[in-house]
């Protein structure tokens, strides 16, 4: 005990005390909560010297913001799952936001920490900020990951919807070139024909070669995204699945609080960041209601500016998003419309050239645009989807009110 009195925080106690003539026989109130302090007693006896900084309204957690839940495509919600299970950078998020809970609540508990309320240096409120924006940013983290492996499953899907289209349109150019040497063989049409058939079909052979190339990196990239194996995820894909259609969520008001975990990680931050040089409530609600009134200290100005400047950013990017999304609605109308009337010329085309009424470069141009329609679609659908993920991200999905507690990992961190 001897060596704790001795200590510079009791010091200054003991001075302030003296100095103001406190200690009186029989004690005052300050007298009882310093000898409490001094036996360890429990922190409640304490008063409270210090409130939680708010520099900007406050933003609720959502229930549940995990919109691929929604979507309509079990495997979609099941790989997701998965990725965040195994992203070993998110598990050591969790693991330093424990070790830094255990960290604050220990230096709580410590004789120097209720000597340093006692005289007005409590740090509990800049403590709860860091650990609030460590909290955000693991929400913010999870969502990050939960866009990656979406974003890596549609690719998927996009190229294992165009090397079906490229393998079956390779069997038709197969196909053709054997018709156009039954007719040759008949004399109805010279060998040019059979050598377009071949040339046609070879150049296809190499586009299925090359997008099956691309399917597999991709589908490499999304097994160790998930932690499975190419066999579990080749099983799980199927055969042929189109790409997930996706819906945007209702448009957010412009006045509507953003529920985007990176904003209040900053927030966060920056009320830390006051409470660490001594900022009051009221010198923050003071300098809200008037940024440039020439009293505001600099570090509080440049605080709100930030905060400010980030919003806005923020609101101007989701809207020029969802700008831009609503001209796939357009596009995919008018791509319909060109596939059906693609597919129409090749039946005619395909019927006429069997016949003997057609030539061989027009069954070729038809059958040419009718892939390319075909691809068109698959692409839009994969754009608009995609689009449709990074709009949830930018309006704050992919995290719950949970995540700011998240359970503990059992990766090896460092």
């Amino acid at each position: 005990m001897r060596s704790t009195i001795a200590s510079a925080d009791i010091a200054a106690i003991a001075a302030h005390v003296r100095n103001h003539t406190v200690l009186r026989r029989g004690g005052g109130p300050l007298v009882l909560v310093l000898a409490c302090a001094l036996a360890g007693c429990a922190t409640s006896a304490v008063p409270e010297t210090h409130t939680n900084l708010t520099i900007a309204p406050a933003v609720e957690a959502p229930a549940d913001g995990d919109w691929w839940k929604s979507g309509g495509d079990p495997l979609l919600i099941n790989l997701i799952e998965r990725g965040i299970a195994a992203d070993t950078d998110l598990a050591c998020r969790a693991a330093r936001l424990h070790t830094q809970e255990e960290t604050d609540a220990a230096a709580s508990r410590r004789l120097a920490g209720k000597v340093r309320a006692l005289v007005g240096k409590d740090q509990s409120s800049e403590r709860d900020a860091a650990r609030m924006a460590w909290a955000y940013a693991y929400a913010q983290a999870r969502a990050d990951r939960a866009t990656e492996v979406a974003l890596a499953y549609v690719q998927v899907r996009r190229l294992q919807q165009i090397l079906v289209l490229r393998t079956e349109r390779l069997d038709q150019f197969r196909d053709n070139a054997v018709i156009a040497e039954f007719r040759r063989q008949a004399g109805l049409v010279t060998a040019i024909d059979g050598g377009l058939g071949n040339s046609m079909a070879g150049v296809v052979d190499a586009d299925v070669a090359a997008t099956r190339a691309r399917f597999d990196a991709a589908r490499a990239n999304l097994a160790g995204l998930t932690g499975m194996t190419d066999t579990e995820l080749l099983t799980a894909l199927g055969e042929s699945a189109p790409v997930p259609a996706l819906a945007p969520g209702a448009a957010l008001p412009a006045d509507a609080p953003l529920h985007r975990a990176d904003l209040l990680a900053l927030q966060s931050r920056l009320e830390a960041s006051l409470a660490r040089d001594s900022i009051t409530q009221a010198q923050l609600d003071a300098a809200r209601a008037a940024p440039e009134d020439a009293e505001t200290a600099p570090a509080l100005r440049e605080a709100l500016q930030k905060l400010d400047k980030a919003e806005q950013g923020a609101r101007a990017e989701i809207a020029s998003h969802r700008q831009a999304m609503a001209a796939f609605d357009a596009r995919q109308s008018g791509l319909d419309d060109t596939a059906a009337q693609a597919k129409r010329a090749v039946t005619d085309a395909r019927a006429a050239y069997k016949a003997g009424f057609g030539d061989f470069a027009t069954l070729y141009v038809a059958e040419a645009a009718a892939l390319a329609a075909d691809e068109a679609r698959v692409g839009l659908k994969a754009d608009r989807a995609a689009a449709i993920i990074r709009l949830h991200k930018l309006e704050g999905g992919g995290w719950s009110a949970a995540d700011l507690d998240p359970p503990m990992g059992t990766a090896a961190c460092d």
